[in-house]
């Protein structure tokens, strides 16, 4: 194996870095969809922004299908070849998604730019990680790493919206086109020519498994995400799309099983750890969808366009870079996890109360933008604790199949089944709202009485909103009780015999906590 940087010899250190930078974030950011921008593709393109969301959780399902055949083509390819092959192949992909008006070609291309964006993705993050914790302190790597990239992703988002408000819903795609050729010029001249001392050969790679995966996470998208549009378990294409999605994941966990090269190891999910965090991203997934309720005040209510939303969102890096700093100096001084992770679900719930008490015809922004610090905290102490968590005590081949799944479940399973949930409630809630204003009025005695319809409709979306925010906010009683039962690697059974003798009423004076 070789065990100089990915570029060639020549190439000065502080042109690597900016060269490793420079590659880094774009590729990072490069998508099939971006989230600032979804209501503008699915008016461009005239079709139901159910279509634009599938295809935005479909690049999550990709970047996890990567995940299980990383470590191979890293040993199999050049690193020049596999960033060159794949930003070439990214750059296609996104002008396809820039010129067609077809939502399944969106669909399709997304799914693939999460897939192959990953691979030069892991060729940058290796020496990064290297130069954040060249001692392997994966904490340090995780508080450092992203708030860097929570917070690029959410300015890359402004400026996407801006380029669609100044443009056209195109131009984002049509620019990340180019930076992509970039990269693949960039690494044909600076990257060295070197690789891994033998080939592992693609063969061995159980692709029918590959395709087994998409396939059955690409139906549970089509089901979260069409479950509202489609009168929820009344139509048969939902049914059906529950079914193949969880009966395909059954034969899944069946082949890998039986084979003797596993590609996912679904032992790993029987350890603590792995499966305590895999419940406390569904509870991350139903704070992060409770942005809707958001989307749909701020645009339907008070007529905000995607750019105002986008600079809003801006206020949660001074959050983000808090959540890290807190995580640096917490891992260095060996603090609780539980606390840390209790204090992010409190900071998720803090914003969601703010949103709550908001909520009313007119509002100043500035209290969106103090609610989106908070709202950065959460997001940046979730990411940071429940990854660390979730990856404690892993060997490499463990830690590879975990990450495969947990990357799908918090990038899409969690959200989209956050999504449904929160979908249902307000619709629900919102019928219930219209229902109740109904029984004040009377349309026969009022002069043009439809006329009011725009604002009873307004009025039942914040009366809505705020019975579902209202909810979030006192789910934090119930996840917090079920952080406080769990040690997360740390019980002290010291403790379990002091609150003992507490109990049976024995002395514990001089004893220390």
């Amino acid at each position: 194996m070789y065990n100089k940087a990915p570029f060639a010899s020549w190439v000065p250190k502080p042109v690597m870095l900016l060269l490793i930078l420079g590659i880094l974030f774009p590729v990072m950011t490069v998508s099939g969809v971006y989230t600032s921008n979804i209501t503008d593709i699915s008016g461009a393109l005239a079709t139901y922004t159910e279509y634009i969301s599938m295809a935005n959780n479909a690049g999550a399902i990709g970047m996890g299908c990567a995940i299980m055949i990383l470590m191979r083509i890293k040993m199999r390819f050049r690193t020049k070849e596999i960033i060159a092959g794949s930003a070439i192949i990214l750059a296609i992909l996104s002008y396809m998604c820039g010129t067609t008006d077809s939502p399944v070609v969106l669909i399709v291309c997304s799914l693939l730019i999460g897939f192959f964006k990953m691979f030069p993705l892991i060729e940058m993050v290796l020496p990064v990680m290297f130069i954040l914790s060249p001692t392997g302190d994966r904490g340090k790597f995780y508080a450092i790493f992203y708030p860097l990239s929570i917070g690029f992703a959410q300015l890359s988002a402004y400026y996407f919206a801006q380029m669609v408000f100044d443009g056209s819903w195109q131009t984002p795609y049509l620019f990340m086109s180019a930076i992509m050729l970039v990269i693949a010029a960039l690494s044909l001249i600076f990257q060295h020519n070197q690789r891994f001392g033998f080939k592992m050969p693609l063969y061995q790679i159980d692709w029918f498994s590959l395709v087994v995966f998409a396939a059955s996470m690409m139906s549970l998208n089509y089901f979260f995400v069409f479950m509202k549009q489609q009168n929820w378990f009344h139509s048969p294409n939902i049914v059906g799309s529950l079914m193949i999605g969880v009966g395909l994941f059954i034969a899944l966990i069946y082949r890998q099983n039986s084979l003797k090269r596993k590609m996912l190891d679904f032992s790993v999910f029987k350890k603590r750890n792995v499966s305590h965090s895999l419940i406390l991203l569904l509870f991350l997934g139903l704070y992060l969808a409770s942005s809707s309720v958001y989307t749909q005040y701020a645009i339907g209510v008070l007529g905000y366009n995607n750019l105002v939303n986008a600079h809003t969102n801006l206020w949660m890096i001074p959050g983000i870079v808090i959540a890290g700093i807190l995580a640096f100096y917490g891992f260095k001084n060996k603090w609780y996890l539980k606390y840390y992770i209790a204090l992010g679900f409190v900071f998720f719930a803090l914003h969601t109360l703010c949103l709550y008490l908001i909520i009313q015809p007119q509002m100043d922004i500035r209290y969106l933008e103090y609610a989106s610090i908070l709202k950065g905290l959460g997001m940046g102490i979730l990411f940071i604790g429940i990854w660390f968590y979730a990856s404690l005590n892993l060997g490499m081949n463990e830690m590879m199949g975990m990450i495969a799944v947990l990357i799908v479940v918090r990038s899409f399973l969690a959200t989209a089944l956050g999504g449904a949930i929160i979908g249902w409630a307000s619709y629900q809630s919102q019928w219930q709202s219209l229902n109740d204003i109904s029984m004040y009025l009377d349309a026969g005695a009022i002069p043009n009485g439809m006329a009011i319809y725009q604002n009873i409709s307004l009025n039942a979306l914040m009366a809505s909103g705020k019975i579902v925010l209202g909810t979030l906010t006192w789910l934090v009683v119930p996840i917090l009780i079920f952080i406080a039962t769990h040690s997360y690697g740390s019980f002290h059974y010291k403790r379990v015999v002091l609150l003992r003798k507490k109990i049976r009423g024995d002395s514990i004076k001089g004893y220390r906590f």
